[in-house]
């Protein structure tokens, strides 16, 4: 018998999997975490598993399918920790660092490693999250692609600042967007490092840092560069824009930008969006009495009410 069918079958497989991963991870920019998570669990569950039990063996095939199922169970990690599920999310991407480093992709196993960074951080463990960040870089190897580096650089610097390492923060944020300009690999969520991101990120560590006003204006460059299908990330955006104007007395374009925030907020199934949420009411209830605050606060009650947009979590995580 011809080999070619079975290749090309190989070949499908391994497709496959790439699509699923930017699928589920446009699914999840589109309408946040909680929204498919549980598709995706299911689908590594019994799909995937099904093909790599019939993979056996150290070939290259199977590498390549062991990187496309660490990307699969990278997403997920993201998402869960979206839904409101850190602890879950954390073995998720424990189990996606294991299957890279059977698959040896220094890539995913990096940027992997960036997001558990990055979880450590939101949660408030600072050491941890620059210990995984420099690891992070350690771990990707002489040869990994810029938007990679760019990748992990910016979170490196966004840690180092946490870390009052001024300097060392702003070396990161300039190699970052050298690192960008180099990059021309294939679009994709594990492939590509979108300006909007790179600007974000920047942002945040500028932020850090004490340069709200340099900050502002990378979120603005952040928000231009989005898509419309990127509301989450959007939303977000104009979140951490909208409180950092608020907090240089800039009560009307908060007030722009939060309305803007609330207009995308029904089509989230995100914890960190209900966070901002509540961080909005938190923020604009000194000023009630003006006009532009008072309408948006009617606006953001009328959003957590709403049966649509209550906490995602109610019972215990799919596993």
């Amino acid at each position: 018998m011809p080999r070619g069918p079975g290749r090309m079958a190989e070949r499908a497989e391994v497709r496959t999997l790439e699509e699923m991963s930017v699928l589920f991870a446009g699914l999840a920019d589109r309408h946040g975490g909680a929204h498919a998570r549980s598709a995706l669990a299911l689908y590594l569950a019994d799909d995937v598993g099904r093909v790599l039990s019939r993979r056996q063996g150290p070939s290259a095939v199977r590498r390549q399918l062991l990187s496309g199922t660490a990307r699969l169970v990278h997403v997920l990690a993201v998402m869960t920790a979206d839904a409101g599920y850190p602890s879950l999310s954390q073995r998720y991407f424990h189990a996606a660092l294991s299957v890279a480093h059977d698959a040896g992709d220094r890539g995913i196993y990096s940027i992997t490693m960036r997001a558990m960074s990055v979880q450590a951080l939101r949660l408030g463990f600072r050491p941890q999250g620059l210990h995984l960040a420099e690891a992070a870089m350690n771990a990707s190897g002489p040869r990994t692609e810029p938007a990679t580096q760019a990748f992990l650089l910016s979170q490196r610097a966004l840690a180092r600042a946490h870390d009052r390492q001024s300097r060392a923060a702003r070396a990161d944020l300039d190699m970052a967007q050298t690192q960008h300009a180099l990059a021309t690999g294939p679009p994709g969520p594990f492939t590509t490092y979108a300006p909007a991101g790179l600007h974000y990120q920047a942002a945040r560590t500028l932020l850090v840092l004490g340069r709200a006003h340099e900050a502002i204006h990378s979120w603005e460059i952040s928000l231009r560069e989005r898509t419309p299908e990127q509301r989450r990330t959007t939303a977000l955006t104009l979140a951490a824009l909208a409180d950092t104007e608020l907090g240089i007395g800039r009560l009307e374009a908060a007030c722009q930008h939060w309305s803007a925030f609330l207009d995308l907020y029904p089509y989230l199934h995100s914890v960190r969006a209900r966070q901002a949420l509540v961080s909005l009411r938190r923020g604009l209830r000194v000023h009630h009495r003006q006009p532009l605050a008072a309408a948006v606060l009617e606006r953001a009650r009328a959003a957590l009410q709403s049966p649509s947009t209550q906490p995602v979590r109610r019972g215990p995580a799919n596993p």
